[in-house]
């Protein structure tokens, strides 16, 4: 699916979609890194009715215990991945610092090509993109690194 698509990116919350039978509804969830330390919850799924598959975390900051602005940013599923037993959503090689720059998500704004980019643009190089079409064709958005073993067979939306 190419980037100019994105304009159809919905929130799971107040859609006609649920979550698939079997795969957890990680909304509400507590996001942290691997030493433990909270960045806020998980708030929604952004995802691509069209395609059914979830692109982003909407991950509430409020509350999180490392200085960042309380504000709701958006995080690839890719770069996320769910912990093996408890109910939280980890980030493994995410930095505060990286995070400071997310730039601010509200619901009901359409997350433009160029969002999307600057989002990107945060966890990896420019450089490390091929010139194929295809924006989603990479680690970011691997849903299947994301739930890892908790995952059913099919995991779309």
């Amino acid at each position: 699916m190419s980037i100019t698509e994105t304009n159809r990116l919905e929130e799971l919350s107040g859609s006609r979609f649920e979550i698939v039978d079997g795969q957890p509804d990680i909304r509400n969830w507590g996001v942290e890194d691997l030493q433990g330390n909270k960045f806020g919850k998980v708030d929604d799924l952004l995802f691509n009715p069209a395609s059914r598959r979830v692109r982003y975390l909407v991950i509430n900051l409020k509350g999180n215990r490392i200085g960042l602005t309380d504000r709701k940013v958006l995080f690839p599923i890719g770069v996320a991945i769910l912990h093996e037993k408890d109910d939280t959503v980890l980030l493994p090689e995410i930095t505060p610092l990286q995070i400071s720059i997310l730039p601010f998500y509200e619901k009901g704004v359409i997350v433009t090509p160029e969002t999307e980019r600057d989002i990107r643009n945060v966890f990896v190089s420019p450089d490390s993109y091929t010139a194929d079409n295809d924006f989603y064709n990479h680690d970011q958005f691997d849903q299947d690194r994301f739930y890892g073993t908790r995952a059913p067979r099919d995991n779309r939306v």
